[in-house]
């Protein structure tokens, strides 16, 4: 299972994610959906290490 709490990235004042929760359970398939420019590459790269988040709590 993967579990993040209060994920927090800002662009200077422009804040991308901002507390997010979320919880992967294992068994599972899942998928991010979104816009162009939603940030669904960008939350990925939070969850793998390649980029920082500004606060995050992962499980």
């Amino acid at each position: 299972m993967i579990s993040t709490s209060g994920v927090t990235l800002r662009y200077g004042k422009r804040a991308l994610f901002e507390d997010v929760n979320i919880k992967f359970n294992p068994g599972n398939c899942y998928g991010l959906i979104g816009a162009n420019g939603a940030g669904k590459s960008t939350f990925l790269k939070i969850l793998s290490g390649e980029i920082e988040a500004i606060w995050a709590m992962f499980t």
